[in-house]
């Protein structure tokens, strides 16, 4: 008898230990996304505390590209640094001629690119940032109060690559406040890196990062990006420089717009149609 209850107690303690380690296994697989067979099959309905987990522990790193902004860099730069909260900044410098450089160092870490080629200046700054997603801001575009929120709500949806905000002009035109209200929509003609284009940082290195394009490099990425999951429209506004629609004119520049986009997509060079998209300062 005295032996039996041995070999009984024994058998428990075998059980129980089994028990606590399938326990454990099954809690580490909670934490990781794709791991939850309910979370793979149902991503309509995620969890709602592995989303708040997920949400909550998303860094954003903002990367600034800038070539010759000097007249209003100190301005755009200081909005940006009341809106960060804990996201890393780093402003990519081109090689600017004017005083850009000087100004950005006064506000964040600043990196110098030997060519003005906005791809290059992108994929740089994204090799200095460490966060889980990557924020892509022209230095004329100004993000909207709580971009964080937005970001991390988007992405709490794991079939959500990446997305861009919607657009909003610093200057009140009837024509400027139609196509901004286009923006809301998906389509390829509506969505440009003026948008502040974000996307995970897995994804980003699965693309092999921006395209070394001197030009229509955010039409690429976001081609690209597209394929590799659902592209989100924020409802938030970025508020943007209307001076290239302003200096050319409104309808004339969207027609413009259109028409480069698509030469591109027809197989001509960005090299070559950059020839046709002067600088505007």
């Amino acid at each position: 008898m005295k032996a039996g209850h041995i070999v009984e107690q024994s058998l428990g303690k075998f059980v129980q230990g089994v028990r606590l380690t399938q326990l454990a296994e099954g809690s580490l697989s909670r934490g990781v996304v794709g791991t939850d067979p309910q979370l793979s099959l149902s991503p309509r309905r995620p969890r709602r505390r592995e989303r708040a987990i997920e949400t909550s522990e998303v860094s954003i790193g903002i990367v600034v590209p800038v070539y010759n902004e000097a007249a209003i860099l100190a301005s755009a730069l200081e909005k940006l640094r009341t809106l960060v909260r804990n996201e890393a900044v780093v402003v990519v410098d081109g090689g600017s001629s004017d005083d850009s450089v000087r100004i950005a160092r006064r506000f964040f870490p600043t990196e110098i690119c030997s060519i003005a080629n906005r791809g290059v200046q992108l994929n740089r700054g994204t090799q200095l940032l460490r966060s889980d997603v990557l924020l892509f801001l022209h230095a004329d575009s100004q993000l909207p109060a709580g971009f964080q929120t937005a970001i991390q709500h988007a992405l709490s949806d794991p079939r959500v690559a990446g997305g861009c905000f919607r657009l909003q002009f610093d200057v009140a035109r009837p024509m400027l406040r139609f196509y901004s209200w286009c923006t809301r929509f998906p389509g390829r003609f509506f969505h440009f890196g003026d948008q502040g284009f974000f996307v995970r940082r897995s994804v980003f290195e699965e693309m092999g990062g921006y395209e070394r394009l001197p030009f229509l490099e955010d039409v690429s990425f976001l081609r690209r990006l597209r394929c590799c999951g659902r592209f989100k429209v924020l409802p938030l506004p970025v508020v943007t420089s209307a001076r290239r629609f302003l200096r050319r004119g409104v309808v004339r520049q969207q027609l413009w717009n259109i028409l480069l986009v698509i030469l591109f997509e027809l197989g001509v060079p960005a090299e070559r149609l950059a020839r046709l998209y002067p600088h505007v300062r």
